[in-house]
Formats: C-alpha cells, sequence, structure tokens
C-alpha cells in the first residue's frame, strides 16, 4: 500500500478506541516503526489527534472517533471469496480489481471486529469524591492541584488540566495537560495521593 493507504489505514485502527503500540502497527501495515512515527506526526498535522500512552503498555491511540462503521461479517467475505473462485475460473477481466476490494473489506472486517480495550465515555454517579472532582474540572475547563506517586515510590506535587478519564486494563486514568512537564500525561487515579 502506499503512505495514504496505510495513514487512512492506521487512523481506523486506532479509531477503534484501542492502544496498539508502535510495534504492533508496523506489523499491521507492513512498514518500520520509523513510519509509523512519520504517519503519526503527518496525520496529527492535519488536525487529528493521535495521543501517545508512555509505559510498557503504551502506544498510540485516538481519544475522538472519526466516524461509524458498517457491519461486515465473516460469512460475507466467505461469499466474496466463493464468487471470486467462480470469476477466476472464467477468466474475469478485471480479478485483480476484484482481489484488490476483497482485501479492501477484509481490513475493514478486522477493523470492525477490534473490541475497545480502554472504555472512554464511564459512568462516574457512583464514583468517588476524587473522581467526582476530576470530573467537574473536565467539564468546567478548569485546573486542579495533585499530589501523585511515580511508578519509583517518590512525590511530586503537579497543577493539572483534566481533560478525559478512561478505563485501561482494570485501571481508572485522567488524560491531563501537565503544568510541570509542559506535555499531555495519563495519570493513573489510584496513584494521585492527595487532591484538591
Amino acid at each position: 500500500m502506499g503512505k495514504i493507504s496505510n495513514m487512512l489505514y492506521m487512523i481506523d485502527l486506532l479509531n477503534t478506541g484501542n492502544i496498539y503500540s508502535i510495534k504492533e502497527l508496523a506489523k499491521q501495515l507492513n512498514v518500520t516503526e520509523r513510519m509509523i512515527r512519520y504517519y503519526r506526526d503527518e496525520i496529527s498535522k492535519n488536525g487529528i489527534c493521535i495521543e501517545s500512552f508512555k509505559g510498557p503498555n503504551g502506544g498510540y491511540f485516538m481519544i475522538d472517533k472519526l466516524k461509524n462503521y458498517t457491519s461486515i461479517n465473516k460469512y460475507d467475505i466467505q461469499l466474496l471469496e466463493y464468487s471470486y473462485d467462480i470469476l477466476k475460473t472464467n477468466n474475469f477481466k478485471f480479478l485483480n480489481k476484484y482481489q484488490d476490494f476483497i482485501d479492501k473489506v477484509k481490513k475493514m472486517n478486522i477493523v470492525f471486529e477490534e473490541k475497545s480495550k480502554f472504555i472512554l465515555n464511564i459512568d462516574i454517579s457512583e464514583s468517588d469524591e476524587m473522581e467526582k472532582i476530576i470530573d467537574g474540572a473536565i467539564k468546567k475547563s478548569d485546573k486542579i492541584d495533585i499530589i501523585y506517586e511515580s511508578l519509583d515510590g517518590n512525590s511530586s506535587q503537579r497543577t493539572i488540566h483534566p481533560l478525559q478519564m478512561f478505563d485501561y486494563k482494570n485501571e481508572r486514568y485522567v488524560v491531563a495537560y501537565c503544568e510541570l512537564r509542559n506535555d499531555i500525561r495519563h495519570f493513573e487515579l489510584k496513584r494521585i495521593i492527595t487532591i484538591k
């Protein structure tokens, strides 16, 4: 595939809500990891925000969904492949173009069947006080001060501007702009010691 096709396919994969490592995306698109970084930069320059989640389970993901998908199932694909065999037997003139179409449908099906690994729109009706404070800050576009414990056990004071809460692998996170790091970061809620 060409660069544009690869970038569109990468957008479709990320649009499922899953987090993909650079290595996973490179394998899926059959390109180098360097090209995945290039695609991300080019896509972001055109106004489609691709977030990066740091850490051993990290990767790229998108918060905002771009479009809905039409359902295509495995039986539809089997029917197309059966038709391909008949067309091949009858020396169909445009067999190559038909194969390209089948490949396109298969990719659409892969994207459709991806299950989201984290939930962006979470129900906070039964949440604790911390989550309600964060949710309030998101709704008011306000900032909050937190004491945050890093993975090595050290604590630091942060002023953050929360953007979105989400669940990932049974843990709750908040995406926020961090004044200390001057960057968008992901904070695991259980590691927020205090909040005000």
